[in-house]
C-alpha cells in the first residue's frame, strides 16, 4: 500500500502521510516464512528488574518478549500491516487501512500469522474509517493480549517502543517483526490523513514508524498499548516523511472505538455542532473566571442548528463534562461522543462567566456519517 502525503489544511492540524505504515506487496517478498517462530519467553512486568528501573517496567528486550506473542502480521490482497492481540479469544485491533482498499472495500482476504508462525485467517467485526480502526476476529482461544494504558498516565519525554512488520523485511528471529525504541514526543496531537475526519487524542513519537508498520502497538515500559501505529508527517519543504515524527492514533480514543464495534460492528457517534474548540489553558481559565485546575475544552464556533446551538450553548463557553465522561481536553471530547451515539440525550456541563452551568443535549450526526 503506497504511502499518500497529505498537505496541511487548518489549524491545529497536522498533515500526514496517511496509511504511511502500510507496505507495499511488491515493494518486498510478502511470503515471510509461516513456520519460523521461535519458543516465545513469557517474562513478565512482575519479574525483578534493573536497580536503574522503576517498579513494574521492564528493559526493552523484557518487553520484546513480553509482547512478542500478541504482535502479529496481516496480509490482504493489497499489502502488509500489523497488528496485535487485545482479547484471548482472538481479538486483533489494527488499522483501517490495512484491511480495506482505496474505495474503502474490506479485503476479501485477511491472513493473520502469529508470531510462533500459525496461520489464521480473519474476520472483520467492524471498521471506523474516521479514526482509522478495526477490529479483526480469528477463530482461536488461550492468546497472549495486550491491554491499553490510560493516557493520562503518559508523560511527555517517557520511553515507549513500536513493534511491527516494518517493510515486511525477510526472515528474522521469532516472529520476524520490527523493534524501534523512541519516547513520546507529544500527547493529543490531531491526525489529518486528508479525506478521513481528523483524529484527536493522537500520539507523537520519535520511534522510527515505516510502512508496514500501521496497527501495530506503540508500548511502554510496563508492557501497556499507548497508541497504534498510524501515520508519518510529510516535510512541507520537500514532501518526503519528515525524520522522527510518527503517529498513533491514542489508547483512549481505540479503547472507546473497540468497545463500540464489538458491540455493534460500527461507530455511531455523537455530534455537538462546534468547531475550533481547543483544550483550556491555564491563561485562558483566568480570562474566564475558571479555577486553573479546571480542565475542559473551550468552544470557539457554535453551528447555528446544531445540537448545542438549539440547546443554548454558545462561543467561548468551556465543556467539562459530557454524559458520565469528564472532558480534560480534545481526546477527552472526542471519547465522550464515541462513547455517547447520535440522536441519544446527554448532559452536557459547561461553564460561562465563571458559572458551571449544564444543559440536555440532542446529539446530532456527523455530517460525514
Amino acid at each position: 500500500m503506497k504511502t499518500r502525503l497529505v498537505l496541511a489544511a487548518g489549524l491545529a492540524t497536522l498533515a500526514l502521510a496517511g496509511g504511511a505504515a502500510c507496505s507495499d506487496n511488491h515493494q518486498t517478498n510478502p511470503a515471510a516464512p509461516a513456520g519460523n517462530g521461535a519458543a516465545v519467553s513469557t517474562a513478565t512486568a512482575g519479574q525483578s528488574q534493573p536497580t536503574s528501573l522503576p517498579a513494574g517496567q521492564m528493559t526493552v528486550a523484557e518487553l520484546v518478549q513480553f509482547a512478542e506473542p500478541a504482535i502479529v502480521r496481516i496480509q490482504t490482497n493489497t499489502g502488509v500491516g500489523s497488528g496485535f492481540i487485545v482479547a484471548s479469544d482472538g481479538y486483533i485491533v489494527t488499522n483501517a487501512h490495512v484491511v480495506t482498499g482505496t474505495a474503502g472495500r474490506v479485503a476479501s482476504t485477511i491472513t493473520v500469522t502469529l508470531s510462533d508462525g500459525s496461520q489464521y485467517q480473519a474476520r472483520v467485526v467492524g471498521v471506523d474509517p474516521r479514526a482509522d480502526i478495526a477490529l479483526l476476529k480469528i477463530e482461536a482461544t488461550g492468546l497472549k493480549a495486550l491491554e491499553f494504558a490510560s493516557l493520562k498516565d503518559v508523560v511527555v519525554g517517557q520511553d515507549v517502543v513500536a513493534m511491527g512488520y516494518a517493510l515486511d523485511l525477510q526472515g528474522g528471529e521469532g516472529g520476524a517483526f520490527s523493534v524501534t525504541k523512541g519516547i513520546i514526543s507529544q500527547k493529543n496531537r490531531v491526525i489529518n490523513e486528508g479525506s478521513n475526519a481528523a483524529i484527536f487524542g493522537s500520539v507523537q513519537t520519535d520511534a522510527a514508524i515505516n510502512h508496514g508498520n500501521s496497527g501495530g502497538p506503540l508500548l511502554d515500559l510496563t508492557g501497556k498499548v499507548v497508541g497504534v501505529n498510524t501515520a508519518l508527517a510529510p516535510d512541507p519543504t520537500t514532501g518526503e516523511a519528515a525524520p522522527g515524527i510518527g503517529f498513533a492514533v491514542g489508547s483512549d480514543i481505540v479503547k472507546a472505538i473497540i468497545e463500540q464495534l464489538k458491540a455493534q460492528g460500527r461507530v455511531n457517534r455523537g455530534f455537538l455542532g462546534i468547531q475550533g474548540f481547543e483544550a483550556l489553558r491555564p491563561a485562558v481559565a483566568r480570562q474566564l473566571g475558571i479555577p486553573e485546575k479546571e480542565g475542559g475544552v473551550v468552544i470557539q464556533t457554535v453551528l447555528a442548528g446544531g445540537p448545542v446551538a438549539q440547546a443554548g450553548l454558545q462561543a467561548k463557553d468551556v465543556i467539562v463534562k459530557i454524559g458520565d465522561v469528564e472532558v480534560d481536553n480534545e481526546a477527552d471530547l472526542a471519547v465522550a461522543l464515541i462513547k455517547n451515539q447520535a440522536g441519544q440525550k446527554v448532559r452536557v456541563e459547561f461553564y460561562r462567566d465563571g458559572k458551571r452551568q449544564s444543559a440536555e443535549v440532542t446529539l446530532g450526526s456527523p455530517p460525514s456519517n
